[in-house]
């Protein structure tokens, strides 16, 4: 069975991080292993959230669990999402190391969760280990534009900028968050060419949807889709469960009540391709 582990945050009354990544992840009929990187009763943007980070060492000692069940080599792609102290990268990047010892062709896919719309969210010392550490690592990475254009140094503004920071980085990038005349774009940059899949801004959104789109994304490849398939599909899906969650004036994600689209959108926009000249 195809099987993910994903290392992201987990917050008990919200749907970010864990909390949607592996309800998505799972209905695509990938199975997921989750380790959280903090533990919290409600989103810190509502106040104090009530519980903390998972310390590095208890961290640790979960991998260890997995890896005495001997199921650290059934991982086929190890996805990170929001970290929670700067001493979590190394034992994530053990985790990676020893997952890809026992299965070669596993790979290590980084959400850099650090921020977006011109603001970083997190320590400084949790983005340079992001920047330094494990975006460096990486095999694949899913930042929105604002996080990618901390990782190449300087802000970005449209597809273009986002295309040539894309390309500089030399592997595979899923870019979110790219404003278009028609409205939101994600860039798909692969050493083939580029793939960009895009849909109309709506006025809002709820938190959590590019951990979503992250999580879409990489169960889709995991499983076998194209990488244009891959994108729609994931893009797609992402609009379709904001659009439900707005008409329900949800302000969380409306993953139960919407799970159908994740495998099966309603909207399906096309992948425009360029070849890498």
């Amino acid at each position: 069975m195809n099987t993910i582990l994903s290392i992201q945050s987990q917050v008990a009354g919200a749907r970010v991080g864990n909390s949607v990544a592996a309800f998505a992840m799972e209905r695509l009929g990938v199975r997921v292993m989750q380790l959280p990187t903090v533990l919290l009763g409600r989103r810190p943007d509502h106040g104090p959230p009530g519980g903390g980070v998972i310390a590095a060492e208890m961290l640790a000692s979960m991998i260890e669990a997995l890896a005495a069940d001997s199921l650290l080599g059934e991982v086929d792609a190890v996805l990170t999402g929001y970290v929670g102290a700067a001493d979590q990268a190394p034992v994530i990047l053990d985790c990676v190391a020893r997952v890809k010892a026992a299965n070669p062709k596993a790979i290590f896919v980084c959400d850099p969760v650090l921020g977006d719309e011109g603001r970083t969210y997190v320590k400084d010392a949790v983005a340079e280990a992001v920047l330094n550490s494990l975006c460096a690592r990486a095999d694949w990475l899913t930042p929105n534009l604002y996080e990618l254009g901390l990782i190449t140094g300087a802000p970005l503004d449209g597809l273009a900028a986002a295309r040539d920071a894309a390309k500089r980085i030399g592997k595979p990038v899923l870019c979110s968050s790219i404003r278009t005349a028609l409205g939101l774009g994600n860039l798909l940059a692969a050493p083939t060419g580029d793939w960009f899949c895009e849909t109309p801004r709506l006025p809002r959104a709820p938190k959590g949807t590019g951990d979503l789109l992250s999580a879409l994304y990489v169960a889709r490849r995991v499983r076998g889709d194209a990488l244009a398939i891959a994108l729609e599909g994931a893009t797609g899906a992402v609009y379709d469960i904001i659009v439900r969650s707005m008409a329900a004036e949800s302000e969380d994600l409306l993953l139960p009540e919407a799970q159908d689209v994740l495998n099966d959108p309603v909207t399906w926009p096309r992948a425009r391709f360029t070849e890498l000249a």
